[in-house]
């Protein structure tokens, strides 16, 4: 039965962000878990019969619980990675039951050798490469929105989001849930209690579908890393007779609300230390969950604070001409992020920057889901695209966000409309979107996207773009050479004389089997297209990326629990501009990835790209003769190997012929990322070191250094230390350099935090930073920022 939904589930990805549209691949680059051809040989799916319970059991690891006796045992029997649906080789244990308000799990995972078992305390969502059990749940039962629930052998907690729509696992999707687990010299035991609410199963709905489509996985690194898994249909029967009892409404309210003391100041060096004007000393503010019923819910936000360290946010190159990537870290919006998740980030909750005030309004079914958001903030914040990079807009500007988005899952299909809107003084932008997704197949996926937006910009954006006040009264004709300009290409997309309309179309097609992958996407994106409350940083556009690749399985050691795998891939593309049909960059590259013996993944590339990375005059948007194209080509690496238990290696870079786009010169580019982690127990330490060199005419024209040490402890009371140390480095020859830059930066900071649950209503933390600077102009060398933090904060159930 449903053949087609069993291996759906089975091909579980160690999917991450999107790469880049050409060009680099990304060191966690998709990777579909290769597995074989459904065939008469795949297995049914056992459908097991179940009723709700009127009892419960306790979270605490131990299945002697006597809520666990007579419920069918269900076997994970097969590998299914990296071989399709062979025979697992270590027994797991699995049991499943409901009650009126949970599904409940138990699974027995023995272990031949408790030795090699990979598992710690962790920070949730950090289990990727741990020992683990998890659930996964389809409740559409359509393969393209499925909730996986992890938990490792010290009761770390994981939960993700494996959206087929918008092509991505989300990891920063969160549920309220229960687990525990414990260890002995057999193996470990989980429990967990997951909320029907949380999956949309919807309490006491006769006319709801009645099975439930489950798969049981268990994550095993050992010499090879596997995933073991096997597939149930839960058949709910008609309940037993109940006592009379006041029905459930599914209604809950809890408010949570925090103060934060922030002594947060900065200086020039050599100057007098002042609190940084963005950020009040004293703050309060609270966040609201009012669950109307098990399928409806009402947020509001009132001042939320990021209520986490933010200082290791990944340091991007110089050479980059793309502004990064943040994640979310606020309760609200972390919760409404999987409402509003397409093809395109169009609704990047990062740009609401310091909200008064946030409401949401979400509802699903097991086929539909329905989110409404809207954002009152202090500040108006924006990614302004252009084809060559990126640049952002910060104004301490009143400004009004709000976003819709329904979408509905039929027949292994799914449409969706979205629309978002943004307003300030003077300032509108509007979009309307229209996706879909539909599996061809077991390993045939397509996915399509098509937006249009209505924007209107005030002369103060452009302005804030500006390298120097006062560019946009320049002659709009005068030539504006790179390095010797106040005006940049942004400024010039921040059009205040127009009012801009544009239109964003992408097209994917997929295939990831056992044999083979191949993709095809097309990308065609107007100039005037904005989408200013989203993560879309380039515009002016049309490209099409195409790949072919194979795949090999082998014994690489005899001792191995299971095969290796080797995928060789061809992957092309070409880029030109929209508005003037000039060639941006056309890709030819050849990857080869080992994956197996020693929990080691290799892959290593070469890439020719013959691409432009700015314009000579800064003025003009026209690209061909203003913005000439380099020939490069060099050598790309990921590696990563984790031979004995508590170490793991990386070690990442890129070396070759390498355009830089501040200076617009074609150099030797050395780059070299190392990464060590080391994991026991209450105890996780990462080092992590990013070299980077880069040459013109055989004398450096830059180097970046950039390192950081994590250390975090977790003590059996339930307290978390963590200590950061970054030093960073960035060295430039400025007689070659195009525009005044210093020849050398030195950056050092030091922060430690602790985090405290002394219940799990409450959370308290507190720590300090100090950041010293160089600045080689003046020679000088001072502490230029210190920080004392507090923050405590406490949920309230007012209603359940």
């Amino acid at each position: 039965m449903h053949l087609w939904l069993l291996v759906v589930l089975l091909c579980v990805s160690l999917h991450a962000a999107a790469q880049e549209i050409l060009g680099d691949q990304n060191s966690e680059t998709v990777d579909a878990v290769a597995a074989d051809k459904v065939d008469a040989a795949s297995p049914e799916i056992p459908r097991v019969f179940t009723f709700v319970r009127l009892d419960a059991p306790v979270i605490d690891g131990d299945l002697s619980d006597g809520f666990w006796f007579n419920l069918h045992e269900i076997p994970i029997e097969y590998e299914v990675f990296p071989v399709r649906l062979r025979d697992a080789g270590v027994p797991t244990r699995v049991r499943i039951a409901l009650t009126e308000t949970h599904l409940y799990a138990a699974f027995d995972a023995p272990d031949p050798d408790i030795s090699n078992l990979r598992s710690a305390v962790r920070e949730r969502d950090g289990l990727k490469e741990d020992d683990y059990v998890s659930l996964v749940l389809d409740p559409a039962g359509q393969g393209l929105r499925k909730y996986e629930f992890r938990v490792n052998p010290h009761g770390s907690q994981s939960d993700v989001l494996q959206d087929t729509i918008s092509d991505r696992y989300l990891y920063d999707w969160d549920a309220e849930w229960e687990a525990a687990a414990q260890i002995d010299e057999t193996g470990f035991r989980v429990e967990m209690a997951i909320p029907r609410s949380e999956l949309g199963i919807l309490p006491g709905d006769q006319a709801q579908q009645l099975e439930l489509l489950v798969m049981l996985k268990r994550h095993y690194p050992r010499q090879v890393e596997r995933t073991l898994a096997s597939a149930v249909q839960l058949v709910l029967t008609e309940e037993p007779p109940k006592p009379s009892e006041a029905k459930d409404s599914g209604r809950r309210l809890t408010i949570t609300p925090h103060y934060v003391f922030d002594r947060d100041e900065d200086r020039d060096i050599g100057g007098r230390f002042e609190q940084v004007e963005e950020q009040p000393r004293h703050a309060a503010g609270a966040y609201l969950n009012y669950r109307l019923s098990a399928d409806r819910s009402f947020l509001m936000t009132v001042k939320p604070n990021y209520a986490e360290v933010e200082s290791d946010i990944a340091r991007d190159s110089i050479n980059n001409p793309f502004d990064p990537y943040e994640p979310e870290k606020r309760e609200m919006f972390v919760d409404t992020r999987e409402y509003f998740r397409t093809l395109n980030e169009v609704v990047y909750t990062r740009n609401i920057v310091q909200p008064d005030v946030g409401l949401a309004h979400l509802w699903r079914s097991p086929t539909a889901t329905s989110g409404l958001l809207a954002a009152f903030d202090q500040q108006t914040q924006l990614y302004m695209p252009d084809n060559l990079g990126s640049d952002v807009v910060t104004l301490v500007d009143n400004s009004q966000s709000a976003a819709f988005n329904y979408e509905r899952q039929s027949d292994k299909r799914s449409l969706g409309v979205l629309t978002t809107l943004r307003t300030a003084d003077d300032y509108h932008n509007a979009v309307l979107s229209l996706n879909g997704t539909g599996n061809l197949g077991v390993d045939d996926k397509v996915r399509g996207q098509f937006m249009v937006s209505d924007t209107r910009y005030p002369q103060r954006f452009a302005e804030d773009l500006c390298d120097t006040t006062g560019c946009t009264e320049q002659d709009p004709d005068a030539e504006c050479e790179l390095g010797d300009c106040d005006i940049t290409p942004y400024v010039r997309r921040a059009d205040y004389d127009d009012r801009l309309r544009g239109y964003n179309l992408q097209l994917r097609y997929n295939h990831d089997g056992p044999d083979s992958l191949y993709w095809a996407r097309y990308y065609d994106v107007s100039p005037d297209f904005r989408a200013d409350l989203g993560f879309l940083r380039r515009v002016d556009y049309r490209a099409i990326n195409l790949a072919y690749g194979r795949k090999w399985y082998f014994q690489a050691k005899a001792d191995d629990e299971s095969q290796s795998r080797i995928r060789a891939y061809l992957v092309g593309g070409h880029m030109r501009s929209h508005s003037d049909n000039q060639p941006l960059e056309t890709t030819v590259g050849i990857w080869g990835e080992f994956r197996g013996s020693y929990q080691t993944i290799a892959r290593l590339g070469w890439q020719h790209r013959k691409r432009a990375v700015n314009r000579l005059d800064q003025s003009d948007l026209s690209a061909g003769d203003n913005a000439p194209r380099f020939d490069e080509h060099y050598w790309q690496w990921f590696f990563q190997t984790a031979p004995y238990v508590p170490w793991t290696l990386h070690l990442d870079g890129r070396w070759g012929a390498m355009a830089d786009p501040d200076n617009l010169v074609l150099g030797h580019m050395r780059e070299i990322k190392p990464k060590l982690h080391y994991t026991t127990g209450p105890l996780d330490l990462m080092a992590d070191l990013t070299l980077r060199h880069f040459d013109t005419d055989g004398d450096r024209l830059y180097k970046e250094q950039f390192f950081s040490l994590t250390a975090l402890y977790h003590t059996p009371s339930g307290l978390t230390h963590r200590l950061l140390w970054l030093n960073d480095l960035t060295e430039r020859d400025i007689d070659r350099w195009r525009g005044d830059e210093l020849a050398r930066e030195t950056s050092r900071t030091l922060e430690y935090t602790q985090i405290f649950s002394p219940h799990p209503a409450w959370q308290l933390m507190w720590g300090l930073r100090l950041v010293k600077d160089y600045e080689s102009d003046i020679n000088q060398k001072d502490l230029t920022a210190r920080e004392i933090y507090f923050k405590v904060q406490r949920e309230f159930t007012l209603l359940d």
